[in-house]
């Protein structure tokens, strides 16, 4: 199930009025459990095969490709897109006949700030794509009913930014028709997909969610490349930030970014399982500008603060050099991601980096590029 996160700093950015300031973490455990397409569901066709929008696209402010970056929440690219709303609430549709298979309700108290219900829905179109849509505010008086009470099913609660969070998960078999109302977005709308027809790559597959199956992290896909061409086009227009759009391939955003025998990708904290994200380390591309690299920094680093630290690539040398050319074991290479913070970087083998933070300066002279008792290892 996808991550949820923290949405405000975004819509900072964007000028966004923000109804919550944090959000949970839906896929603590890696996602829904025996999630699968229900019995007698046909094949997905070829082409696209969604012909009714999820919001209307003049309510869309902006839409984050795969790939964002919010850590410690989400330290590793996000499997999903945003949709920031320039209004709120709107409906939301169901783009074709479908069938819902799994809901959730999120309850968050805490914070010094007033308590807080949203929704996730996965839902499958055909039998090779799961969507799912997570901060749904409200679910739609008919669907609610048909879903019936959500009470039962619940997780142990568990404490992120400040906040405590319950999540409680139901199982349904609720079938909709092209159109029919869904529910109501609040000022965002996560949407993601998963396709059993598509894999990709990581080095270290065994840290990879498989509590899906078919539909775990391995098939990952962008969700506008479902919907009909007068549906995805005005989508894709408004992948960015503002005017700023997301022209490199490919548009929709890139969540693997493993490259073996070099630093570029994800690494976990030795000891830590693959979830929840917060102890982690990657090391990728900004996802609405990809010429910026991007250390997203966990919980696990002293000397650097979890958060994102970004820098301008260099393809040679050892100062600001793009992660997929650090290759060298034993070489220590030198970033300047402010002017408050330096990161020194070193490759130790194959499989494993140390990393720590310097403080202000200029990178200098390599021979005063030493890793102290500060630095942090972690492993592929």
């Amino acid at each position: 199930m996808a991550n949820w996160t923290t949405t405000s700093a975004m819509a900072v950015a964007l000028g966004l009025s923000v109804l919550e300031s944090g959000c949970g973490d839906s896929s603590k455990d890696g996602g829904p459990t025996g999630i699968g397409p229900p019995p007698g569901l046909a094949a997905c066709s070829a082409g696209p095969f969604l012909t009714v929008p999820l919001v209307a696209a003049s309510s869309i402010q902006v839409v984050a490709p795969l790939g964002n970056l919010n850590p410690p929440g989400h330290t590793f690219p996000t499997d999903h897109i945003y949709l920031y709303m320039a209004v709120f609430p709107v409906a939301i549709s169901a783009p074709g006949n479908l069938v819902i298979t799994d809901v959730l309700v999120q309850h968050r108290t805490g914070g010094g700030q007033a308590d807080l219900d949203d929704y996730a829905v996965t839902f499958f179109p055909c039998s090779d794509v799961m969507m799912q849509l997570a901060h749904v505010a409200r679910l739609a008086t008919q669907l609610s009913a048909k879903v019936g009470d959500l009470s039962g099913g619940c997780g142990s609660s568990y404490q992120l930014a400040g906040f405590t969070y319950q999540q409680c998960r139901k199982s349904v078999n609720v079938a909709m028709s092209t159109g029919e109302v869904m529910g109501t977005t609040a000022a965002t709308l996560d949407v993601l997909a998963r396709d059993r027809r598509i894999t990709i790559a990581y080095v270290n597959a065994s840290r990879l969610s498989d509590s899906v199956g078919a539909f775990g992290d391995k098939h990952v896909a962008c969700p506008i490349d479902y919907f009909e061409a007068s549906i995805a086009d005005p989508l894709r227009a408004k992948l960015g930030i503002g005017s700023a759009l997301r022209t490199t391939p490919p548009v929709c955003g890139d969540v693997a970014q493993d490259v073996p025998n070099t630093a570029a990708g994800r690494w976990f904290r030795i000891g830590s399982p693959t979830y929840p994200e917060e102890p982690h380390l990657a090391l990728v591309h900004d996802n609405f500008n990809p010429a910026l690299g991007v250390f997203s920094v966990g919980s696990s680093i002293p000397s650097l603060s979890a958060r994102t630290y970004t820098f301008t690539p260099a393809a040679t040398g050892r100062v600001n050099l793009d992660f997929r050319y650090v290759t060298t074991i034993g070489e220590t290479e030198c970033y300047v991601v402010s002017a408050n913070q330096r990161v020194l970087l070193q490759l130790t083998s194959t499989t494993r980096l140390r990393i720590q933070g310097i403080g202000p300066g200029t990178c200098g002279d390599p021979s005063t590029w030493i890793l102290g008792a500060g630095a942090v290892e972690f492993e592929r």
